[in-house]
């Protein structure tokens, strides 16, 4: 698959899980450079052994590596007690903890290797403090070396000959089911990273159908079962058919017409009633604004409009990866808004799938529109939990800026369960009340309502409360997402595409699965 493969972001760093004799023999034959991760605390409390960093290099700082002799085999990474950040009042939990701390070394790494030629091989040994730290969250650990370490610069091919250089871990600490955990879920944070990186007339609503079907394909031969993940296409004629008339009039002015795609997997084994959880993604590749058209400046980066379909995708493959104990679909409603003869105009109405007549305010609300009609559709089959991720409104960021998302929903139990995860693993969500009173925002006279405010107000919990008029089922989440750095930060080593929602979601999800087998 040429296509996407030239894409595909990969990581300049491979981590491998060894015994610990084998680890142990790599160490004693010096063929890799061993590298012991411990706290600033261990670092005081036996500062004799680091003097020869010191008279060397003068002022310790942190986060950098330190030889321990002129041998050039032996370093020391301290890890600041400082950090990762905080959101509020909130300690960082031990995921955030872990992954920062693979992170940040990873960072290093990748620093350290273009100093040297012929060293291929990092031992990586962790002090006690750091043990404890991370104990719990291993996982988590292994994510932040491998994600830290990925550029989003593209790549020729996926198959091109790297000079990757490989992390070696101890199997006496890091189980192989941890170790399989972070892969799955890094492969899911890549495949959400590479899709939001790719520009607008590379990822189309044509494209993008084609590149899922080659995904999954590749998803089911990983796990050995040819129906492990199973595809379903709704083209611009099935989806008029069917009565998506959201998702056709934001769509129908592309040369490109919209579709919907659904995927479902299901575990190998349910021994017992297992959960449904649906996942929705806005999934505009390219948006203009339509009629209502955007300023240059803010249409510059408008490839990223897909970002909610992008997360929920890499949510989606990390649960099957790992084999999770539930049934998953995942809809994804795909269109390009774009101006023409042929596209929806502010005073139009159009006919939703569940029956609601819209009438068009303005073109540039049109993710919401789109969501509206897969929203329905995932209703239909009544999951036990609902949650559907857009990179939707300005006004969110506005509220809470580019590192927090917004969170809304209709039911405490997985407001909470996502808002924990969030503060565990450090990808936060906030959330966001839903005030009933701001429906009178969006009133129309001639349909029964507008797809967009009038206010300029409250412009995130509008469009929240727009996509909750669509939704039948008791558990339902919306977070309104970014998907994107403008400068680095947590987990991402430069600007540019991020795999955010991943990691939150599916912990969540792992939270909720784990409740439910308890009641069960």
């Amino acid at each position: 698959m040429n296509f996407f493969s030239g894409w595909l972001l990969t990581s300049a760093l491979k981590v491998d899980l060894f015994s610990e004799s084998e680890f142990n023999a790599c160490a004693k034959e010096s063929s890799g450079i061993l590298i012991n991760v411990l706290s600033e605390a261990e670092f005081y409390s036996d500062s004799a052994l680091y003097m020869f960093a010191r008279k060397l290099f003068g002022e310790f700082k942190l986060k950098t590596l330190y030889p321990y002799s002129s041998n050039g085999k032996e370093f020391f990474f301290v890890v600041p007690t400082d950090e990762p950040k905080k959101l509020s009042h909130e300690k960082p939990g031990k995921a955030h903890i872990a992954s920062y701390i693979g992170s940040i070394l990873s960072n290093q790494l990748n620093s350290f290797t273009n100093q040297i030629e012929n060293q291929s091989v990092f031992l990586v040994s962790l002090s006690q403090d750091i043990k404890e730290l991370i104990i719990g969250e291993h996982s988590e650990f292994i994510i932040g070396l491998i994600q830290k370490s990925i550029s989003n610069k593209i790549k020729k091919t996926f198959t091109q000959s790297l000079s990757q250089k490989r992390i070696v871990l101890s199997e006496s600490l890091f189980s192989f089911e941890e170790y399989k955990r972070a892969l799955a879920i890094s492969d899911a944070m890549s495949y959400t990273r590479t899709f939001v990186n790719m520009p607008p007339n590379s990822l189309t609503p044509e494209t993008y159908e084609v590149i899922l079907r080659f995904l999954v394909k590749s998803e089911c031969e990983k796990a050995g079962l040819p129906n492990h993940i199973q595809i379903d296409i709704w083209d611009f004629a099935k989806l008029e058919n069917e009565g998506c008339g959201l998702i056709c009039a934001v769509g129908k002015g592309s040369a490109i017409k919209p579709r919907l795609v659904k995927l479902t997997y299901s575990p190998k084994k349910t021994a017992q009633k297992i959960p449904h959880v649906a996942l929705v993604g806005k999934g505009i590749t390219f948006d203009s604004g339509g009629y209502d058209i955007k300023p240059s400046s803010s249409m510059r980066n408008m490839k990223k409009d897909m970002g909610g379909s992008a997360a929920a995708l890499g949510i989606f493959f990390a649960c099957a990866r790992m084999n999770l104990a539930m049934h998953l679909t995942c809809w994804l409603p795909l269109a390009e808004n774009m101006v023409s003869s042929q596209a929806m105009r502010p005073g139009d109405i159009y006919k939703a799938r569940n029956g609601f007549q819209v009438e068009i305010e303005n073109t540039d609300a049109e993710g919401r529109l789109v969501l509206a009609d897969a929203v329905s559709l995932a209703c239909e089959e009544n999951p036990d939990w609902l949650i559907d991720l857009a990179t939707l409104t300005g006004a969110a960021r506005v509220s809470l800026g580019s590192m927090v998302d917004s969170l809304f929903g209709n039911h405490p139990e997985t407001n909470e369960l996502l808002h924990s995860a969030g503060l565990e693993t450090g990808d936060w969500v906030w959330p966001m009340p839903l005030p009933q009173e701001y429906e009178s925002y969006f009133d129309s006279s001639v349909a029964d309502f507008m797809n967009s405010s009038t206010s300029g107000y409250a412009g995130s919990i509008t469009a929240a409360l727009f996509i909750r008029k669509f939704v039948t089922v008791a558990r339902w989440n919306h977070i309104d997402t970014f998907m994107w750095c403008d400068r680095p930060n947590g987990l991402w080593s430069e600007s540019g595409p991020t795999g955010k929602c991943v990691r939150l979601v599916t912990k969540a999800i792992e939270n909720f699965i784990s409740k439910s087998q308890k009641l069960s």
